[in-house]
């Protein structure tokens, strides 16, 4: 098998991308989340990197990330403000959320998941994104290491996040679980284009028109899949300081998730 360069993620790719978020997850995606990542609804975008048998011309799903963009009106308060982005000045601008990311077993260590974060990151850059963001649960070693080493900033611990009780989580006994934030801050002032200052120029216009359209939810056309689920979420305390150094890799394996 040789490996290829990451690509979006295709409507072929749906039986190995189920298979793979079925193994790696201890929570379970339903069929419109599939349908959003492989068709790319509902601002969802995704890469796949790629295993090739040149005798069968046959691709293999090895790994995958799967995100969102949307506009920081539909963030979280809480995540917003540990992320510095709390002003409604910028509602109207750009985030992306990294939703799911994944590397098969067989092809673990060999850089994959960082050349898969790595193209989320150009993407935000050029879309004039503020961040790139996600929430990682405390037991995930390898993803703790994982996201310090392409030079994320955990901002905050946020107890009791997620609540899994499928019956595959580490211990089955236990249901809560905390999670860390992480992000990628990006300084949109550094892509000097026309583009940048024109954002910047028109961001106070699009929170003024932003907070009007809010006045007029028929006017509006949110999707439920995300920015519902985002405003309802609660957790415990936030605590704004850096998680203790986490050990090691242990070949743990790159599960990050949300709620929604």
């Amino acid at each position: 098998m040789e490996m290829e360069a990451s690509r979006p993620i295709v409507p072929q790719d749906l039986p190995d991308l189920r298979s793979a978020h079925e193994a790696l997850f201890p929570i379970d995606y339903e069929s419109h989340f599939y349908e959003c990542v492989i068709y790319n609804r509902d601002q969802i975008f995704s890469w796949a990197a790629v295993s090739r048998d040149p005798t069968l011309q046959h691709e293999r799903l090895i790994g995958f990330v799967t995100a969102r963009t949307f506009r920081l009106y539909d963030c979280s308060i809480a995540d917003r403000a540990c992320m510095g982005l709390e002003s409604r000045l910028l509602d109207q601008e750009d985030i992306i959320y990294i939703l799911t990311l994944g590397v098969t077993e067989q092809f673990r260590h060999l850089g994959v998941a960082s050349q898969l974060i790595q193209k989320v990151i150009q993407y935000a850059k050029g879309r004039l994104c503020r961040s790139v963001y996600l929430h990682v649960i405390d037991y995930n070693e390898a993803a703790l290491n994982l996201y310090a080493a392409n030079k994320f900033e955990v901002l905050a611990t946020l107890r009791n996040f997620y609540h899994i009780d499928t019956g595959r989580q580490p211990d089955p006994e236990r249901t809560s679980y905390d999670a860390y934030l992480y992000a990628f801050l990006i300084d949109v002032s550094l892509n000097a284009s026309p583009l940048a200052f024109l954002s910047a120029t028109c961001a106070p216009v699009r929170s003024l028109l932003g907070q009007l359209q809010s006045c007029m939810p028929w006017a509006r056309h949110q999707s439920n899949y995300f920015s519902q689920a985002v405003r309802q979420r609660t957790y415990g305390p936030i605590k704004p300081v850096k998680p203790a150094a986490p050990s090691q890799q242990h070949g743990g394996l790159l599960r990050m998730f949300n709620r929604a």
